[in-house]
């Protein structure tokens, strides 16, 4: 994931759900196999904004100073968007 939502695609969203998290220091014991996915015609995005954490963890690694901010955005099926 690459990227949080624009603040505009929030504003526009019916959905949103967000986190933003923080560590002085994380050990990554076993890397996740995560993914996100919509069926739909572009009516959600999802993405986080990192700091000192790569999008691929390595298992047995510790990072400093961490600070991950995701959110998920989605607009309800035949929602018409404002003229």
């Amino acid at each position: 994931m690459s990227g949080r939502p624009t603040d505009e695609d929030i504003a526009r969203a019916d959905i949103v759900i967000a986190a933003d998290v923080a560590a002085d220091d994380l050990e990554v014991r076993v890397a996740p196999d995560h993914k996100v996915e919509f069926h739909g015609h572009d009516q959600a995005a999802s993405g986080t904004n990192r700091e000192n954490l790569p999008e691929s963890v390595t298992e047995g690694q510790r990072y400093r100073s961490v600070r991950i901010s995701y959110a998920l955005e989605a607009r309800a099926a035949g929602h018409a968007e404002p003229d």
